[in-house]
This record gives C-alpha cells, sequence and structure tokens, in this order.
C-alpha cells in the first residue's frame, strides 16, 4: 500500500485523479482527502522553484482555479464548519505553495483574489481613519478571513520563518516575492487586519486574535508605518485592556513590533511614536500570563534602549541621553516584575538586568562612576535578586519513601521543578556577583545582613523542619526551612564567590567574633582579608544557630557541603571541628531521614575527615567508629547485578563504602594509641573477616559462581575491606609485603592485620 501511494505521488496524472478526489460532492473520507493534497503539492514542488518546468503552468493554473473554485463555494458556509481543521490547514498550505510557485509572474492577483474573496473591500496605501468605513459588514464572510488568515500564516511559515531550512534557490525566490508584495500587496493584506480588528474583535475574537499574531510575525520584514500608525495603534492599545486572550497577543505583538531591527535612531523614534513607557505604565497585570507578556514587553523594550544609549557612532548626544531617561522609566517596572511571584514572569526581564549590568560593569572598567539614580537601582534590586533565591514555600520535597540512592554518589535525583529553579538560580547568582564586583560594598551589605538576620532568629527561636514560612511572619518566630536554606545557601555563595576570585586563606577569627554576629564589614568594608573574615563569621553563626536541627531535606545537604568546600576555616577554628563532627554523626546528619540526603552526607563526611589535619584525629577515633558502626551491615542487592553492564552500580553499599574508608582514615593517625587502634580495628575488620570467611566456607566455588547474591555478598565483604586500608595513607599492602612512607609506620600487630586482609 506505501508502495502504491508513493507511485500515485511520483506519477505524472495521479494529481489530476487527485484533484477530483478532493474537491467532489459528496466529500470522500478525511484520510483520502488528505492524501489527495499530499499528491497535489508533490506536483506543485515537481514543477519548479517558480512553477516553470515544461508543462507546470498549465498544471498549476488548472489547480489554482480549481481549488480557489471549491474555497469560495464550500468554505463559504456550513461547509467549512464541518470541515476537519487539519484539512483546512492543509489546504491553506496547499494553495501557499501554488502562491509561492506562480507569483508573482503567473499569478499576480494572488493575495488579492484571496482578500476579494473574503467580502473586505480591495484598499491599498497608508491606513486612516477611513480605511475601514468602505467595508460593508455585512458582506463580510468570517469563515473565508479565517482561511485567508490561515494562507496567510503558511506564507510567513514557508516563506519567512527562520526556524525552516531553506536552499540558495529558494532563499532568492523568497526574497523576490517579498520584493514584489512589498509593492502593493503587504498594504493590502495591512488594510484586512486593520478592517479585522475594527469590525470583528468583538464579535469574532480569535480572527482578532489571529490577526495580532499575523502583524507580530509580519513586521519583521514589512513597512514598520503598514502597522506603527495611529489608527491600527490606537486598535492595538485598546485591546490591551480587553478580554485576556486578546490582550495577551496584542502584547504579544506589541513586543514583535519593538523588537523588529531597525537603526538606532529610526528605533528610538518608533518608541517614543507608540509611548511604549505610557503604555507600560498603564497595564494593569493581574493575571500571571498576562504578567509575563508584559514582562517581555518591558524586556525588549530595555534592551532597545540600552543599545541606543551605548550606541555613540551613529547617534546623538540627545538621543542617547533621551533614551537612558526612557530607561530609567523602565527600571521601577524591572524592579516589580522581578518582584513577581511566578518565576516565569520574574525571569522574562532577566536579559534586561543583565544588559545593564553590563553596561554598569563596563563603565567601572573605564573609570565612569555610577550616577546616583543607577546606584539607586542597584541597591533595589540586590535585595529582589537575593529573595528569588529562596525556594518556594509550595515546593515539593521527595519523601525518605520517594527517595532512592542509586547513583553511586548518593546525589539527589532531579525532577523537573528542581533543574528548573536549579537554573533560574544559576542566573540570579551570575546577577548577584556582577553587582558584588560592580558594588562590593552594597553586595556585602545586603548578603551579610541576610545571612546574620537569618541565623540569629535561628538561633533565638529555632527551626522548624515541616513549616514552610517563618511562624510571626518573614525575619521574625521561629525559622521557617525556606529562609533557613536561603541562610545556608547564600554562605557557600558568598564563599564561592571569594574563591573564583581571589582565593581563600581564613585568618585567625577576632576577639569577641566567635558567634554574636559582629562583624568587621557589616557597612561594607571589601578588602579580601575583610571578606574572608566575613565568610568566617558566616560559618560560625552557621554553626552555632542550630539550623542543622531542621531535618528537612533542604537543609541537610548545603550545610555539611559548605564545611567540605571551605574546610580552611579549620584550620583557624579547630574548636568548630567538635560541634560540626557531632552534627555530622547526629540524626540530621549521617542518619538523616531521608535516605538520598542521608548517603550524600556519608559522601561529605568522607570530604570532610580526609581534609581535616591528621592530629586533630584521635581524639574523635573512637565516638566516631561507635557512631557509624551499625551502618556499615552490607547487604547485598542481587538486583544490582544488571546495572553493572549499562554503567550502573551497587547501590547502597557504594556510599557506605565512604563511611569504610572515613574509618580507615580515623584510625590511621600515628598519635593514635595502638592499644586503642587495634580495638577498634578489630571491631570493624572482624564482621567482614567473618562473614566472608562464612559463605566461602559453606558453599563451593561452583555453588557461589551459581549464586549471584553471594558471589556479590562476598565481593562487598573484600571491597569493604580494602577501603578501610585505603583510609590508611601511602600503605602497600599484599599478602608477602607490606610497606608504609613516613610518617605513617605501621606497628606490629596493625601489620598482621593488614596481611590477614591480603590473604583473603
Amino acid at each position: 500500500a506505501t508502495e502504491y501511494c508513493e507511485s500515485v505521488k511520483a506519477s505524472t496524472e495521479g494529481w489530476q485523479v487527485c484533484l477530483e478526489l478532493f474537491t467532489s460532492v459528496p466529500a470522500r473520507i478525511p484520510e483520502a482527502r488528505m492524501f489527495a493534497l499530499q499528491v497535489i503539492d508533490a506536483m506543485i514542488m515537481r514543477s519548479g522553484i517558480r512553477g516553470n518546468e515544461s508543462g507546470a503552468p498549465e498544471r498549476l493554473d488548472v489547480t489554482r482555479k480549481t481549488l480557489l473554485k471549491f474555497v469560495t463555494t464550500h468554505y463559504s458556509g456550513p461547509g467549512y464548519q464541518s470541515e476537519i481543521p487539519f484539512l483546512k490547514n492543509k489546504l491553506a498550505h496547499t494553495i501557499t505553495l501554488l502562491g509561492l510557485a506562480l507569483y508573482p509572474a503567473q499569478w499576480p492577483t494572488f493575495i488579492k483574489d484571496l482578500v476579494s474573496m473574503t467580502g473586505f473591500p480591495d484598499i491599498t496605501g497608508p491606513i486612516t481613519e477611513d480605511s475601514a468605513k468602505p467595508a460593508n459588514v455585512a458582506s463580510i464572510n468570517p469563515l473565508l478571513v479565517d482561511f485567508l488568515l490561515k494562507v496567510l500564516s503558511s506564507l510567513d511559515e514557508e516563506m519567512v520563518n527562520p526556524t525552516v531550512p531553506r536552499g540558495q534557490e529558494e532563499i532568492a525566490r523568497n526574497t523576490d516575492i517579498k520584493d514584489a508584495m512589498r509593492v502593493e500587496d503587504v498594504s493590502r493584506m495591512a488594510h484586512v487586519w486593520y478592517n479585522v480588528l475594527v469590525h470583528m474583535s468583538t464579535s469574532y475574537p480569535d480572527l482578532a486574535k489571529t490577526t495580532l499574531k499575523l502583524m507580530g510575525v509580519y513586521v519583521s520584514w514589512i513597512d514598520i508605518n503598514l502597522i506603527v500608525n495611529q489608527p491600527l495603534m490606537h486598535i492595538v492599545f485598546g485591546l490591551l485592556k480587553s478580554s485576556p486572550a486578546l490582550r495577551n497577543q496584542a502584547c504579544h505583538c506589541l513586543t514583535e513590533i519593538v523588537g523588529k531591527g531597525m537603526r538606532p535612531m529610526e528605533k528610538l523614534y518608533l518608541l517614543q511614536f507608540i509611548s511604549v513607557i505610557d503604555v507600560l505604565k498603564q497595564l494593569v497585570t493581574d493575571d500571571v500570563e498576562f504578567a509575563e507578556m508584559t514582562g517581555k514587553l518591558v524586556n525588549v523594550s530595555a534592551v532597545e534602549l540600552k543599545s541606543i544609549w551605548i550606541d555613540k557612532s551613529s547617534t546623538t548626544p540627545e538621543a542617547r541621553n533621551t533614551a537612558y531617561a526612557m530607561l530609567e522609566q523602565l527600571m521601577p517596572l524591572i524592579l516589580s516584575l522581578l518582584a513577581n511571584e511566578y518565576d516565569e514572569v520574574s525571569s522574562t526581564v532577566f536579559p534586561a538586568i543583565n544588559e545593564l549590568l553590563g553596561v554598569f560593569k563596563k563603565m567601572q572598567r573605564e573609570g565612569v562612576a555610577l550616577s546616583p539614580s543607577q546606584q539607586d537601582f542597584l541597591s533595589r534590586l540586590l535585595p529582589r535578586l537575593v529573595d528569588k533565591l529562596k525556594y518556594d514555600e509550595d515546593y515539593s520535597w521527595p519523601t525518605a519513601a520517594d527517595s532512592v540512592a542509586g547513583d553511586g554518589d548518593g546525589s539527589l535525583d532531579e525532577d523537573d521543578d528542581e533543574v528548573v529553579f536549579a537554573e533560574l538560580r544559576r542566573n540570579l547568582r551570575v546577577f548577584i556577583d556582577a553587582i558584588g564586583q560592580i558594588a562590593p560594598g552594597l553586595y556585602d551589605s545586603v548578603v551579610l545582613n541576610t545571612v546574620h538576620g537569618i541565623f540569629k532568629q535561628c538561633n533565638q527561636f529555632g527551626v522548624s523542619s515541616e513549616r514552610a514560612s517563618d511562624e510571626g511572619g518573614e525575619g521574625s518566630g521561629r525559622l521557617g526551612w525556606v529562609r533557613a536554606e536561603l541562610g545556608i545557601y547564600l554562605t557557600q555563595a558568598y564563599g564561592e564567590r571569594l574563591s573564583s576570585n581571589k582565593g581563600l586563606r581564613f585568618n585567625a577569627p577576632k576577639q569577641g567574633d566567635a558567634a554574636n554576629g559582629s562583624s568587621s564589614v557589616a557597612n561594607g568594608a571589601s578588602s579580601n582579608s575583610a571578606s574572608i573574615d566575613s565568610l568566617s563569621e558566616m560559618l560560625t553563626m552557621m554553626i552555632h544557630s542550630g539550623v542543622i536541627s531542621s531535618s528537612h531535606p533542604g537543609i541537610a545537604t548545603t550545610y555539611f557541603e559548605n564545611f567540605v568546600r571551605f574546610n580552611g576555616y579549620f584550620d583557624v577554628n579547630r574548636e568548630a571541628v567538635t560541634m560540626v563532627l557531632t552534627s555530622f554523626l547526629g540524626p540530621t546528619g549521617i542518619r538523616h531521614p531521608n535516605s538520598v540526603v542521608r548517603t550524600r552526607i556519608w559522601y561529605f563526611l568522607h570530604r570532610f575527615i580526609r581534609q581535616l589535619h591528621q592530629p586533630v584525629l584521635p581524639m574523635y577515633s573512637g565516638d566516631f567508629i561507635r557512631a557509624v558502626v551499625d551502618l556499615l551491615d552490607i547487604r547485598a542487592d542481587a538486583s544490582k547485578i544488571n546495572d553493572l553492564s549499562a554503567g550502573g552500580g551497587y547501590g547502597l553499599f557504594d556510599s557506605q563504602l565512604y563511611l569504610f574508608e572515613s574509618c580507615g582514615i580515623m584510625l590511621s593517625p600515628v598519635e593514635l594509641d595502638e592499644n586503642t587502634r587495634m580495638t577498634l580495628l578489630q571491631n570493624l575488620f572482624n564482621p567482614l573477616f567473618s562473614g566472608a570467611q562464612r559463605l566461602m566456607n559453606q558453599k563451593s566455588t561452583d555453588q557461589i559462581l551459581q549464586e549471584p547474591r553471594a558471589l556479590l555478598q562476598i565481593h562487598h565483604y573484600l571491597t569493604a575491606i580494602g577501603s578501610i586500608i585505603k583510609g590508611f595513607p601511602d600503605v602497600r599492602v599484599d599478602s608477602k609485603t607490606i610497606s608504609a612512607n613516613s610518617p605513617h609506620q605501621l606497628s606490629t600487630s596493625t601489620t598482621q592485620v593488614f596481611v590477614k586482609a591480603a590473604d583473603m
């Protein structure tokens, strides 16, 4: 059947049969008529890019006349309403292909013929207040108007849409068609759009909506004056206050108009002519979709004005001053949209913010001081950016039952919401860090005051594990998890910025700065030393605040990661090790109720103790081993065997290995009492030795090889033993020899234990 259909498309006569099939009365089944149009399309495509192949003009002319007659006869009444939508769209596409092949040489009245079917008067030239008067509303056929708009939409798709790939010959033909349309037909189309908006917006809002959409796509290549004129703009501005569907599309249309490629001086005149600032100030963004559309219009207006402002080569000083004055009027709107609770709204002005900050950074590099108004803008922008870093209060975190730790390193599974929010935070961080470069004093003041306020509130009132918002309203009462997470995240962001810019070298804490929140840079000092002191103070406040007492899954991961990232803090704050290690070993650390968070913390614990100076460890070794020993129970999961071939891991066991190696690290310092080391090593090794030995004694080698779980269990025992030994730095062990580089000279008893392990 497929081969037959393809042969019909390729035949020289099949199109005639299909033309009759499509237009026959009564109508054939939709599938057959769809196929008929596909055959006709194939014939049009074989007729050459300009429809001038041998015999093509005659075939195309017959097809044109037949299809236009069908449209005027069957689409002017109930037949159009009962027609299946995909067939109407397909016929509009077929007529578009005919127009592209025949216009202007063989079908110069392409647009005119289609317009005449609708009942609209044939008008060209500039649009005036009187342009809609000749229309006899009773004679206008809304069904054929709808079909005309479908053809014009298809024409844009085939000829102009930048996402459609085209060859050089097709591009040249399309250029010729656009040039021919600009002579008169584009004006004819503009009059149709104007009449639709004037006469049909109320009774046929869908037609008005489609018209606005077409104006938005055609404005990129037609004379701007055909759309940006007093009568048409007056109608568009009026629609901004109409039904939601129409005002959204009207706003989108204006966005496309403002974004049209033009010379800077012409663009400035356009923005002044349409009074874009006044229009935007009057818009009432009372729903999310319209607020998003408004944000896009504000954004493109700001970007265009910024381009005019900085263009010294093709603008006058007066024009640049005017552009900046208009841009300053947009800044409050940018701030208002940024503060919108919906991220899809606030993110619409991100490009404008990025452009503005880029200009400010350039001014800074050139030694140009920010004006008072620019400083004021930054002072209002930064707190809003920081506030947008917060999670939504209704964000749904995965529960412990939903969590699956099987990705090898215990990292959280990212769902769509988490991915989107992570991208939002990355963008916000770029802006915040840019302000830190432009105005470091402002950056320190806002970030530090925010973090200090959060941790002081937590220290005073505690923190919730379930409640998202603060109990007494933002900033008072028991701290909700949303702002608690923000404080921890900002601490990390502050440290990362310091690390990427200048590197981190922590200083010894100053007298009285331990946990009381006093800061030498709270009022904006920005030297590297002072900034690192501020980070040290933030980490101290975070530890003493008790924020880690919250079991919410958003808290612990970043909290412990901070200590891994900024481990130099413990070189000069040795007393903090006890509190942090206690938190690691507590109920919101390695025993966190969320299994994914829990295994991630195992990884951070391993990183944390590996970075500590060896002499610090012995005082914690015994408590550490006793705290983790019950988490070292190995239970092989045979279902993971199939995952190995696909690059998967061993599930929970992969995370347990971090604990085994951590135990080895805790027992490796030479300062540790040898008897204590041996006792603790025996506590770790004996269950592993006995477990592996028991399985090997109970089953023969063949039996073990036939039982995947037994084989995997033995593998896990041996791997765990190796991980413990791995915690002893620079130790090399096999069944015959053992060596350790100074200062880790192993005692005889420790050596015997390691040799026994090697013999396994």
